[in-house]
């Protein structure tokens, strides 16, 4: 056993969920074998069940462990201990996923999910409205910024993701020449380029996997993004990972962007209050709302997208 576990020592521990149906199939074949193995002296019994464990071993060490995208298990859960770390990980995961190679002419069905006010711990009754539409992939509209739209069309985000570099920095420039920000934001300059690279995240799609993974690292390497430090709910009641851009102590609600814990593919994004507040106006009088801590004040979630070849075509 020492010398299995030596030879796979960098193997990531299994998530033991997936283990339950292997273990419970052994745990049934000992029972029902064991009228007939009762007489058996103690060491021959002892030496077979070690080579079983040993051979499990082994078994669960060869998936886990595999270097191809082909590994049947993969590492046991969203590593929440920091952002930096949570990012790593999704970059690592969604650079093995497929790309869907995008044609000219080819639209994005997008199926969204949106909530204000609701749809919460504070307001549980109040559902998201859900909607759709069609967006060309290479719409004309989008394609540049002349007639003062400066959405970009997802073949421009696609064709963004596929050319970044390594660099971080430079990943960050690009972001932010894609969506440029009024100079009454408030916002400073990383903090443009912070929000930039969340833009790009939250309106790419399809993505180019071994892109999206850059723009996962460049964000690992923002000091300002934060992780819930465990899976939240989102508007829709699934598990999610949230991650967010840390605004500071006076902040009174945070934008938080939702990754699939499973695939770390992106859901889409909800604000949350972090504390009970207000809602005012600049006078200082009173907007009549307020929020509670933990209270969804919006969201867009986005519950299906996928390409189609027509406008109206349904996947």
């Amino acid at each position: 056993m020492t010398k299995v576990h030596e030879l796979r020592a960098d193997a990531p521990t299994p998530d033991r969920v997936r283990l339950v149906p292997g273990r419970q199939k052994l745990l049934g074949a000992a029972q029902r074998g064991s009228a007939r193995r009762v007489r058996l002296d103690w060491r021959v019994t002892a030496a077979g069940v070690a080579a079983t464990v040993i051979t499990i071993a082994v078994l669960v060490t060869m998936l886990v462990g595999g270097d191809g995208p082909e590994r049947g298990v993969q590492p046991a859960g969203p590593d929440l201990t920091s952002g930096a770390a949570l990012l790593e990980q999704a970059a690592e995961a969604v650079s093995r996923q497929p790309d869907l190679h995008p044609r000219d002419g080819q639209w994005v069905y997008l199926e969204t999910a949106q909530c204000q006010d609701g749809a919460s711990d504070a307001a549980p009754d109040v559902k998201p409205e859900v909607s759709e539409e069609w967006v060309q992939y290479d719409s004309p509209v989008r394609e540049d910024d002349k007639d003062g739209d400066t959405e970009p069309s997802q073949r421009r985000l696609y064709r963004l993701l596929a050319s970044l570099p390594d660099d971080p920095a430079e990943i960050r420039k690009r972001a932010a020449d894609m969506f440029p920000m009024g100079k009454d934001t408030g916002l400073t300059g990383d903090q443009h380029e912070t929000f930039a690279l969340l833009a790009t995240l939250d309106e790419a799609y399809p993505v180019h996997p071994q892109g999206m993974a850059k723009l996962f690292r460049a964000l690992a390497a923002d000091p300002g993004i934060e992780v819930v430090p465990h899976l939240v709910k989102d508007p829709m009641g699934h598990d999610a990972i949230a991650i967010y851009p840390d605004r500071g102590s006076k902040a009174v609600q945070r934008q938080e962007y939702l990754l699939d814990p499973d695939t770390f593919q992106y859901r889409g994004r909800q604000t949350v209050a972090v504390r009970d507040y207000e809602v005012t106006y600049e006078d200082g009088s009173s907007a009549g709302r307020s929020y509670k801590k933990g209270e969804v004040t919006f969201c867009e979630m986005k519950t299906t997208q996928s390409l189609v070849d027509r406008d109206g075509e349904k996947p």
